[in-house]
Parts: C-alpha cells; sequence; structure tokens
C-alpha cells in the first residue's frame, strides 16, 4: 500500500511540475507581447517630453523603432496566451505587419533629425506603431476596432502640428483638411464598432438566418472599412490630407493607419466568417468598390496637375486592387492582399522620403538640371516607391499583381478588362509624375561670376542634401525591395500558409 501511494504521490507531483511549467510559458509570453505594445507607447511618453529638441527626439525614435523591429523579429510565434480575459497571439501575419511597420517608421524617424515634421511627430508615430501592435496582438474584434480608432484619432492631432519654434499660421484650408479627416475617421471607426457589436451579438442569428441581416452587418463593416481604407466613394479625406500635410504625414494617414485597416477586418472575418462566406451580395459590393477606386484613382492621377494628387490617385488605385483580391475570397487572392498590402507600406515610406529630401530648399546649393541628376539618392526613393505602387517588375511591388492576376481567372472579361484598363491609366499617370518630379530641370537662380569666366569653371562645394544615414538608408530600402521581388518565395509560401487559415475563403 505504502508503494502505491508512493507511486500516486510521483505521478500528482509531476503532474503539477508540467501544470506549473506551463502556467509559467503562457505568463511568460503574455509578458513578453506585452513588452511589444508598451515599449512604444512608453517611449512615446518620453518623445512629448523631449519634443522641443527635433534631432535628440528624432534619435530617439530612431533607436526605439530599432529595437521594436529587433524584437518583432525575434519574439516567439503562434503561443496563445491569456491577459484579463483577454485572447491575445502573436503570429506570423503579425510578425510581417510589425516588422513592415517599424522599419518604415524607423526610416520616417531618421529623416525628422534631418527636417523636422512637428513638434509631436515621433511621439504620435511611436504611439501608433504601439496601438498598432496592439491590434496585431489582441485577438478580440471590438478590442481592435476600438484601437483602430484611437490611433486614427491620435493621427488626426498631428494634422495640425508644426515644428518647434515655427512661426507660421497654420492655413484655413489645412483646418478644414484636419476637421474633415476627424469627422469621417470617427464615423468610420464607430461604423466598424457598431458592426463588430451586432456581429458578436447575432452572432447565432447570422449563422441561421437569410442574407438580410448578415447584409446589413456586412454593409456597416464596409463602409467603415472603405473610410478609413480610402476606397472611392469615401475617399473624400485622402487627397487633401496628401495636398495639405507633410510627406511624412502622408506616410502615417496613407501608408501606416490606412493599411492597419485590413488586420482589423481580417479579425472580424475570423471570428465571423460567415459575414463573408457564402455571402454573394457582400463579395460584389468589395468588387465594385475595389473597381471603382481601381479606375477612379488611376483616371485621377492621369488628369490632375499637381503631383500630391496624381500621388493619392495612384494610392487609391492600389488600395482598390487590394479590395478587389479581398472581394476574391480565395488563397491566391488574400495573398496577393497581404503582400501587397506590406509593399504599399513600403512604397508611401519611400515616397515621403523622397518627396521630403525633394522639396528641401538647401542654401547655398546650385541647382539646374532635373531632380535625377542633381539629388540622385532623392529621387532613387522617390521613384522606387512610385513604382512599388504601379507592380512594376523587377520590384517587389510585382509578385502581388502576378498574385492577383492569378486569383482573377475565371472572374469574367469586364472584371479582367476593368483592372487591365486601370492599369494602363496609372502606368501612364506614373510615368508623367516621374517625368515632371524626377527629370524637368529645377527653377533655381543661376548666380554668375562678376570678376572672370575662369572663376565659373573653379569646382564648387556642393551642400549635401541630406546626410550620410539617410543616404544608406534608401538604398537599403531600394535593395530590399529589388531583392523581394527577384525572390519573393519565402515569403509568397508564408504568407500562402497564413491565408489558407482563414476560415472565410473559398477552398
Amino acid at each position: 500500500m505504502a508503494t502505491g501511494w508512493r507511486e500516486r504521490r510521483n505521478r500528482y507531483q509531476i503532474l503539477f511540475k508540467q501544470l506549473g511549467t506551463v502556467r509559467t510559458n503562457t505568463v511568460t509570453h503574455a509578458m513578453i507581447y506585452l513588452l511589444l505594445i508598451l515599449f512604444p507607447l512608453a517611449a512615446a511618453v518620453g518623445a512629448f517630453v523631449l519634443r522641443r529638441d527635433s534631432t535628440l527626439t528624432g534619435w530617439l525614435g530612431v533607436a526605439v523603432l530599432a529595437s521594436e523591429l529587433w524584437l518583432a523579429l525575434s519574439v516567439p510565434i503562434n503561443q496563445p496566451a491569456q491577459l484579463l480575459d483577454l485572447s491575445i497571439n502573436y503570429n506570423e501575419l503579425g510578425r510581417l505587419f510589425l516588422a513592415t511597420f517599424s522599419l518604415s517608421s524607423l526610416a520616417l524617424a531618421l529623416l525628422t533629425t534631418l527636417v523636422p515634421q512637428g513638434e509631436n511627430f515621433v511621439a504620435i508615430l511611436l504611439l501608433i506603431v504601439g496601438l498598432s501592435a496592439a491590434i496585431l496582438i489582441v485577438q478580440e474584434p471590438f478590442v481592435a476596432a476600438v484601437v483602430l480608432l484611437l490611433a486614427s484619432l491620435a493621427g488626426s492631432l498631428q494634422l495640425v502640428d508644426q515644428p518647434a519654434g515655427s512661426a507660421v499660421l497654420l492655413r484655413p484650408q489645412t483646418l478644414g483638411m484636419a476637421l474633415k479627416y476627424t469627422l469621417l475617421v470617427a464615423l468610420g471607426g464607430v461604423l466598424l464598432l457598431i458592426g463588430v457589436v451586432l456581429a458578436t451579438a447575432f452572432s447565432t442569428q447570422l449563422a441561421r438566418s437569410g442574407p438580410t441581416l448578415t447584409n446589413a452587418v456586412f454593409g456597416l463593416l464596409l463602409v467603415g472599412f472603405g473610410i478609413r481604407f480610402g476606397l472611392i466613394p469615401f475617399h473624400w479625406w485622402l487627397p487633401d490630407v496628401l495636398d495639405e500635410t507633410p510627406p511624412a504625414a502622408m506616410f502615417l494617414h496613407v501608408g501606416m493607419l490606412t493599411i492597419l485597416a485590413l488586420p482589423v477586418l481580417l479579425v472580424v472575418l475570423q471570428t465571423q466568417p460567415q459575414l463573408l462566406a457564402g455571402n454573394a451580395t457582400g463579395r460584389h459590393l468589395i468588387l465594385g468598390l475595389g473597381g471603382l477606386s481601381v479606375l477612379g484613382g488611376s483616371a485621377q492621377a492621369l488628369l490632375t496637375l499637381q503631383a500630391r494628387r496624381a500621388i493619392a490617385g495612384l494610392a487609391i488605385a492600389n488600395l482598390g486592387l487590394l479590395a478587389i483580391g479581398m472581394a476574391l475570397s480565395t488563397i491566391a487572392g488574400i495573398g496577393a492582399v497581404l503582400l501587397g498590402a506590406l509593399n504599399h507600406v513600403f512604397s508611401m515610406a519611400l515616397i515621403a522620403l523622397g518627396l521630403t529630401l525633394l522639396e528641401r530648399d538647401v542654401p547655398g546649393r546650385r541647382e539646374q538640371a532635373g531632380a535625377l541628376r542633381e539629388r540622385s539618392l532623392a529621387a532613387l526613393a522617390f521613384l522606387v516607391g512610385i513604382l512599388l505602387l504601379l507592380g512594376v517588375p523587377p520590384l517587389s511591388g510585382f509578385t502581388p499583381r502576378l498574385l492577383l492576376i492569378h486569383a482573377m481567372q475565371g472572374q469574367g472579361v469586364l472584371v479582367g478588362s476593368l483592372v487591365a484598363a486601370a492599369l494602363v491609366l496609372s502606368s501612364l499617370a506614373g510615368a508623367r509624375l516621374i517625368a515632371r518630379m524626377l527629370l524637368q530641370p529645377r527653377d533655381m537662380p543661376t548666380i554668375r561670376s562678376l570678376f572672370s569666366d575662369d572663376l565659373d569653371r573653379l569646382g564648387m562645394v556642393a551642400v549635401p542634401y541630406a546626410p550620410w544615414g539617410v543616404r544608406i538608408l534608401i538604398v537599403l530600402l531600394a535593395s530590399f525591395s529589388l531583392g523581394l521581388g527577384l525572390w519573393p518565395q519565402p515569403v509568397v509560401m508564408e504568407l500562402d500558409d497564413i491565408a489558407r487559415a482563414f476560415p472565410f475563403l473559398s477552398r
């Protein structure tokens, strides 16, 4: 009997030890995931305190975002945990998005050390990166929708932010744009929240009832998503934001915050797959919005004479292609959407870098030729960013185009013709934009010597338009895009595995 009691005691001790190990590992993973969220949020507070010194704040942002990038790539994935009764998990999709957000934001934080973008820009940037990590880690649709609304409202503060010590007053057009943006994103966020609440409250009825309730709930989600994503006809805020704000704000709103709506929608569809699975009306609505955005954005980019509004049109067209891939509800279509979203963030970061350096006035620098010759690396950043939006090979923007074309097989001649026409229009608009921005000579005064023609032949000291750190970063980002375009197989295979796990896709 004593021997049997000892055996039972040993078994219980082993069982309790295993349970304790599992609980310890779960708590450890929860704390690590929490670090991904709280680290940039705490750094945002420090950046707000130091906001008067733009150089110091910029370097603080660079250090924090480099650390966040390292954490995003090093933290173990697929270790579900519970935190305050919330399910949290850091998966492959979250790692890809968070690494992309951190790397792109690092480039913009480094840019602020050269060109101040706003007194609170770095603090708001770190805040949004932390909120982005929360959206990607927390697996609750309501929490993700609330955090997206908070991130959008935090971004609206940056629209009226001025560099420290600036004596320039905001224009009435800028204030009107900021007010319109705030109202629209607040409306979109509230509609998303209402749709999530209704989908959660009536999940049983959605599975059993007819299409009326499903279409009503999905319509609310689609309108909220369309406003935040900048799809036509809900795109009213996007061209004005690009027209009235510095290029860094362009990346923040049209790059990060716009794409951040995609993981929120995916979380909702993961928990309520019946909203899209088997919902032909919903897919047709997304397809219609995507097609309208692709065609309308391309036409706007081609017809406008303003460079920034042309960029806005190309961005809308690219977002429309992502919506079309979402409407297809296939593994190839979702793979194109995810890879296209990551490329969209990179493209807007490169465009913001290039446009800032191209528009920067450098005292003492003489320029008479086009930007492609006078500011080669700034032109390279802008050129690669535009080519990523256009999906030109061999850059990484070409791969999601191929995946989308593959996914569109069997969708009919009308959809294919519409997308083909829009791609032709956007290509023409992109070519004209590149020629206007990079090849036309800059309107700079020419100063000639009053003493002798020989003095004109002396070499002048060229004042640099960007420090070496920014130039090296531009080369690295462009090389990364080229490498991903030439060898996309590892990322495509990982995205294919991610897409297969979504329950709302057509097999």
